[in-house]
């Protein structure tokens, strides 16, 4: 059945091609013309010819007319009507007339022969008068007065045959139809010579030229015509292949290095991720224990100062791979509910001793207007708040940093404002600073330091949420920025005591800690520890499938790049293991944290995932949501 239905579209579409060709457009053409030449040709003819002939039969008429006066004379008036009954039998059955009749002067008949028989007939005009016989024949009927002298002797009427007319019109027809015949061969024939000269290369080179619109620039057209224009036209789509050829290749080549670019570039990004953030979590990680045993205040400055300078490095070394994310459109944002008051709460004290170092007094207003639940990527906009009340902090000295969250437009919008009195903007930068790179003042980087990333990115970001920031400011009067997002308040349905279960002390679980980073084994193993758990510990990922082999584990904290066998094929390979312990939970511990990570991870057999750098409190959580899973 689809072989016919391909077979009739085949030939629905060749015959559209056909009959909207331009050789078959120029066959009708032709014959049309040849033929209704022909056509006008035989019927003018045919009329010219009959009223030639009739002009002939009208002529013929008058003589007869006047050789019947002279014959019929004598007799009509010596009234010898039986010698004029003989002629007139005689002239018919001669064949000098088809009918003859002749009347006296009072309308009486005196002599008849053939179909004619009344005297009192219509009036014949001097052209004469078709009568149209039963047998299907045509007589042309004349009539003429007989007379002698002045004195009126009755009247004749004769009638001719138009057989004779219909016959010779009939041979010309015929002559004019074998004439026709003749001139359509002769144009098929030239019509032939044509195609083979014109027509023929005509569509040789409509099939190159689609051939080339569909992508096969390799077909050149071979035109043997003695046409010069032809052979110019076949030439010239001959280079503009070969040019479209080579400009195909050239695009070819240059989108080959764009992706394997793009993939190198990724590569890079994902190495330079892992190679940077994994000692700054181990510096970050081994001040976080290094401090609580600390009680000389000079050093604990010390660590306070290193931890700041880490995690100002981690800052920008994140500005520039979330840039680079987004400029190539893979950062992706969550939608899940969180408390806006708890992200505004949890996100001061982030900012809250430097703020305490320059002077400055924070200030936070919750309406109570704003839902206690709403969906959004809490982390995303948590960077985005961070960014906008670090950079309140650093450009004001002695002043207020005050966060508002409120609701507009029945409930619709979340606004979120962070407005400080520091040293405020021009108007003419108030735009310029959502572009990349771009700082308000050349001075500003000099003074305070950053890369001019934080803003754009955090346009981005809301751009992806749904939202949008603005800026209002003026020199020395400092900087009210707004953030407006959509609000989709969440009907908490959750126990108050459900939200705090991971807050708990968990069980005491063995845990299997695959890293190849020694810092990273040191500080997961002692956040482990303090949790009461105990630690294998591992190098590589064929050590992780070995160690699973070999021991049972309540889970896995597995690094995602490590030297011979990565986290993602070791997690593979233990889940095709047989048994339980193929299920074993685990997490992977990554310092990349790219758009399509999450999804990857757990496409390779992970339960969740942990970025680096680690805090106590994020390991606790997600070690507690991979245990539940299993």
């Amino acid at each position: 059945m689809r072989t016919l239905r391909g077979w009739i579209a085949r030939a629905v579409v060749g015959g559209r091609r056909w009959r909207n060709s331009f050789r078959v457009r120029l066959l009708v053409l032709g014959l049309i013309t040849i033929t209704g030449t022909a056509i006008t040709l035989t019927y003018t003819q045919s009329i010219q010819m009959r009223e030639a002939l009739l002009v002939e039969l009208h002529a013929r008429a008058r003589t007869d007319g006047q050789l019947l006066n002279a014959m019929f004379a004598a007799p009509l008036i010596e009234r010898d009507y039986a010698s004029v009954v003989d002629s007139v039998s005689e002239s018919v059955r001669a064949g000098s007339f088809e009918a003859l009749l002749l009347c006296d002067s009072r309308g009486m008949l005196i002599a008849a022969a053939g179909p004619l028989s009344d005297c009192n007939g219509p009036s014949v005009p001097f052209k004469g008068l078709p009568l149209p016989q039963a047998d299907g024949t045509v007589l042309q009927l004349f009539e003429v007065a007989l007379s002698f002298g002045h004195q009126r002797l009755g009247l004749a009427r004769f009638a001719f045959s138009l057989a004779a007319v219909d016959q010779i019109r009939r041979e010309l027809m015929t002559r004019v139809i074998v004439i026709s015949s003749l001139a359509i061969a002769a144009f098929m024939l030239a019509f032939a010579i044509a195609q083979s000269q014109v027509t023929r290369p005509l569509n040789q080179l409509v099939r190159a030229a689609e051939a080339i619109g569909q992508g096969d620039y390799s077909v050149r057209p071979r035109i043997t015509s003695r046409t010069s224009e032809l052979t110019i036209l076949a030439s010239a789509i001959s280079r503009m292949a070969t040019d479209i050829e080579e400009r195909v290749t050239e695009l070819a080549l240059a989108r080959d290095a764009a992706t394997a670019s793009d993939r190198a570039k990724s590569l890079f990004l994902a190495n330079m991720s892992h190679e940077v953030r994994t000692p700054l979590a181990g510096v970050l990680g081994m001040l976080e224990l290094a401090k609580p045993g600390i009680t000389d205040p000079a050093v604990r400055k010390y660590l306070d100062t290193a931890e700041h300078a880490a995690r100002h490095l981690l800052t920008i070394v994140n500005d520039i791979l979330d840039f680079a994310q987004l400029e190539k459109g893979r950062l992706a944002v969550t939608s899940t509910p969180f408390s806006v008051r708890a992200l505004v709460e949890s996100t001061i004290p982030l900012v809250a001793a430097a703020a305490e170092e320059r002077g400055n007094r924070m200030e936070v207003r919750i309406a109570d207007d704003v839902p206690r639940q709403i969906l959004g990527d809490e982390g995303r906009l948590r960077q985005v708040l961070l960014n906008l009340l670090s950079n309140a902090v650093k450009f004001t000295s002695q002043g207020t940093v005050s966060v508002e969250a409120r609701t507009v437009d029945a409930g619709h919008r979340l606004l979120l404002t962070v407005a400080d009195t520091g040293i405020g903007m021009a108007p003419e930068m108030q735009q310029r600073i959502f572009e990349s790179f771009v700082q308000a003042d050349e001075s500003i980087a000099r003074r305070f330091g950053g890369t001019g990333l934080g803003l754009p990115i955090c346009r981005q970001l809301l751009a992806l949420m749904g939202g949008s920031i603005s800026v209002e400011s003026s020199p020395g009067r400092g900087s009210l920025f707004t953030v407006d997002l959509p609000c989709r308040p969440v009907v908490d349905t959750v126990p108050a005591t459900a939200s705090r279960a991971t807050d708990r002390p968990p069980a005491a679980r063995r845990i299997l800690v695959a890293d190849d980073a020694p810092t990273m084994r040191i500080l997961l193993e002692a956040l482990l520890t303090r949790e009461g758990h105990t630690c294998d510990l591992v190098e590589d990922g064929n050590e992780a499938v070995a160690a699973v082999r070999a021991s049972d584990y309540d889970a896995v904290l597995m690094d995602v790049q490590m030297p011979r066998l990565d986290g993602l094929e070791a997690t593979r390979k233990i889940r095709k293991e047989e048994g339980p312990r193929s299920r074993v939970p685990i997490v992977f511990v990554t310092a990349s944290a790219m758009a399509g990570d999450e999804e990857r991870f757990l496409a390779a057999g992970g339960d969740g995932y942990v970025s680096k750098p680690i805090t106590p409190e994020t390991l606790r959580a997600v070690l507690a949501k991979a245990l539940a899973r299993r």
